[in-house]
C-alpha cells in the first residue's frame, strides 16, 4: 500500500548564528506546524516528522530525509517543507570568480543545505516511482533590506563582498530542492545580474525551470530576484498562508500547474495589501515551480501515474 511521508521544518531561532537575535524570524515555526496538519488532514500523510528551531540542525534534517528516501517505494510520496532563512553560496568555494551558485537553506545550526546535499542523499531514489516534492518558504536574494517586528524577509543580509561577486560573476543559479543530476540543463539560466538597494536583480531563463534531469519537484516562495515576506498582521509567511487558503478554500485534488497559478494570485494580493507602500513601491513575490517537466499535470502530492521519466 502506498505511503505518504513528510518532514516539516520551521526555524524562528537563529541564535546559533546571531546570538543577539537579529536574524530571528517570527512565524516560521508555526507555519511548519500548520503545514504538518495540512499534509495530514488534506492529503493523507501518515508518517510525519517535524523539526523546529534548535532541533532543526543540518544533521537532523539530512538524517530524516535519508530515512524518508531510504524507506520509500514505488507509489509513495515524500514531502519536505522548510520555513526559515535562505541564502546563496558558490558551487566552488575556492573560487571568488565562480559563475555558478547554489540557493541554500539555513538550518538552525551546522552548515548550509544545498541541492547537492539533497541530490547526494537521493542517489538511489527512482523519480519515476516516488513523488518527492520540496516546498520552501525562504528566499535567496539577500540584501540590505530593512525589517521590523511586523514585517520580515526570510533571508539574512548578504555581505557587500558577496553581493559584488554575485553581480560580477553569476551566470548559473541552482535552486534548492530539484535534485539536479545534470547541471548542464541549468547552465546560464540567469542574465543581466545587478543589485538595487542590496537586493540582487536578474533575468531568469523561463525555459530552464522544468528540466528532465531532476529527481524532485520544487515549489518555492518567490523568484530568484525576490524576497519571501512574513507579516505579523496575518501571523504567517505570505507564501505559507497562500498554501493554506488555496487548499482549504478549494480542493487538494489539483495539479502542480494549477496550484502554482493559484498561489501566485494569492501572494500577489497579499503583497499589494500588506507589503507594498511608498517605501517599498516595487515589491513583488511570485511563487515558482521547478523540477520534473513531465510531471506537472499530475495530482498534487499524490503517487505518480505510470508515465515515462523523460519526454
Amino acid at each position: 500500500m502506498a505511503t505518504k511521508r513528510s518532514l516539516t521544518v520551521g526555524i524562528n531561532n537563529y541564535s546559533v548564528f546571531q546570538p543577539n537575535g537579529s536574524a530571528n524570524l517570527s512565524w516560521c515555526a508555526s507555519d511548519a506546524r500548520k503545514m504538518k496538519r495540512l499534509l495530514r488532514d488534506s492529503f493523507g500523510f501518515t508518517e510525519q516528522y517535524h523539526l523546529a528551531d534548535l532541533n532543526a540542525s543540518r544533521n537532523n534534517i539530512l538524517d530524516t530525509l535519508r530515512h524518508l528516501i531510504r524507506v520509500s517505494e514505488a507509489g509513495d510520496t515524500i514531502c519536505f517543507y522548510f520555513s526559515g532563512h535562505g541564502a546563496r553560496v558558490r558551487t566552488d568555494l575556492s573560487r571568488a570568480d565562480c559563475d555558478s551558485y547554489y540557493e541554500c537553506l539555513i538550518p538552525a545550526s551546522g552548515g548550509y543545505l544545498t541541492d547537492r546535499d539533497l541530490t547526494d542523499i537521493a542517489d538511489d531514489l527512482y523519480p519515476d516511482a516516488v513523488n518527492f516534492t520540496v516546498i520552501t518558504d525562504a528566499c535567496h536574494s539577500g540584501g540590505m533590506h530593512s525589517s521590523d517586528a511586523d514585517l520580515k524577509c526570510r533571508t539574512p543580509r548578504f555581505t557587500r563582498g558577496l553581493l559584488d561577486e554575485i553581480v560580477e560573476f553569476l551566470q548559473t543559479l541552482i535552486p534548492f530542492g530539484i535534485c539536479a543530476t545534470d547541471h548542464s540543463d541549468l547552465q546560464n539560466n540567469v542574465a543581466n545580474v545587478s543589485q538595487s538597494e542590496g537586493v540582487i536583480d536578474l533575468d531568469p531563463d523561463p525555459n530552464k525551470t522544468l528540466v528532465a534531469s531532476c529527481k524532485s519537484t520544487l515549489i518555492s516562495a518567490c523568484h530568484f530576484n525576490e524576497l519571501s515576506w512574513e507579516s505579523g498582521s496575518i501571523r504567517q509567511g505570505l507564501f505559507t498562508k497562500a498554501i493554506m487558503e488555496t487548499i482549504t478554500q478549494s480542493n487538494p485534488d489539483t495539479d502542480y500547474h494549477a496550484f502554482i497559478q493559484a498561489l501566485q494570485s494569492n501572494v500577489s494580493q497579499r503583497i499589494n495589501s500588506l507589503i507594498r507602500n511608498s517605501n517599498r513601491p516595487n515589491v513583488t513575490q511570485t511563487p515558482q515551480l521547478f523540477g520534473q517537466r513531465n510531471r506537472m499535470s499530475e495530482r498534487l502530492l499524490e503517487g505518480w501515474i505510470e508515465t515515462p521519466l523523460f519526454q
